[in-house]
């Protein structure tokens, strides 16, 4: 196919807004289209249930994924200037410091947007929670909301059953992963490790859950800028112990990853907090 380009042409401008809050873009002289793209924050995962021997704990929820949203515009259709929101990180659920008690579902992050316009907003919805764990049920894993979003987030684990260990986030569009399950504990007093964060298929990387005895999530890894990030590993759960915290996803909308359960006496483990989100605005001329 042959394709014939008319006129004088100029690189584009490309707009990156990463600090959390209100910003502004301008439309400048000669722009014909704009290019939006905006990643919401990753959800935060839930933190571990800590509870009596005997009785079945279970590990929080990862959360899922931000969603990636794309938009093209006719610049005319454009103000001068147009608002910029680049959502803020959410926070994963509280440890949980009293006996006999479920986890702390994970704190939601705020969207990222382009143009308060009617009709011409840009919206990328915030990656949905992790549940905090319970004594009587896996919690599920977040599940993503609106189009084109990030991965699930793992399931706590599924103490008693062959299972085990906390399940494993899934990949979602563009890869932007969903954080681990947490690892949680049976009635049988074993303990469990934690899920790991979702695999980036195209980069062989993910977040490694923590490990029996209250092991540590493993931290989304950021790779490249202006890219979708990482979901955190689930944090361990622990027996006789603290019960390992779940790693935080990475930049831009990684989910965090579910903390794991606990013996009464012990704080249980953290969710792991999303990562926040960014918009890219690219200016042709």
């Amino acid at each position: 196919m042959q394709t014939t380009v008319f006129g004088p042409q100029r690189p584009p401008i490309i707009d990156v807004y990463t600090t959390p809050g209100a910003g502004t873009w301008t439309n400048r002289v000669g722009c014909v289209v704009a290019e939006a793209i905006g990643i919401s924050p990753g959800g935060p995962a839930g933190s571990g249930r800590r509870g009596a021997a005997g009785s079945d704990r279970w590990g929080g929820g990862g959360g899922s994924g931000g969603a990636w949203v794309r938009r093209v515009y006719r610049a005319v259709d454009l103000g001068a200037t147009e608002a910029v929101t680049v959502g803020a990180a959410g926070t994963g659920g509280a440890a949980v410091a009293v006996d006999n008690t479920d986890g702390n579902p994970g704190i939601q992050g705020g969207y990222s947007a382009f143009s308060a316009t009617a009709g011409l907003t840009l919206y990328a919805p915030p990656g949905r929670v992790g549940l905090g764990g319970t004594a009587l049920a896996g919690t599920a894993g977040a599940t993503p909301g609106g189009m084109r979003v990030g991965g699930d987030g793992g399931n706590s684990s599924v103490s008693g059953t062959p299972i085990g260990a906390g399940a494993v986030g899934r990949l979602g569009y563009l890869g932007i992963g969903g954080g681990g399950g947490g690892g949680g504990i049976s009635a049988a007093n074993v303990h469990y490790g934690g899920g790991a964060g979702a695999l980036d298929y195209c980069r062989n990387i993910s977040a490694a859950g923590g490990a029996v005895a209250g092991g540590a999530g493993a931290a989304g890894t950021t790779i490249l800028d202006q890219d979708g990030g990482i979901g955190g590993g689930g944090g361990g759960g622990h027996d006789d112990g603290i019960g390992g915290i779940g790693g935080a996803g990475s930049n831009y909308g990684g989910g965090g990853g579910g903390g794991g359960a606990s013996f009464n006496g012990f704080v249980s483990g953290a969710g792991g907090a999303g990562a926040q989100g960014i918009v890219v605005v690219i200016s042709w001329f």
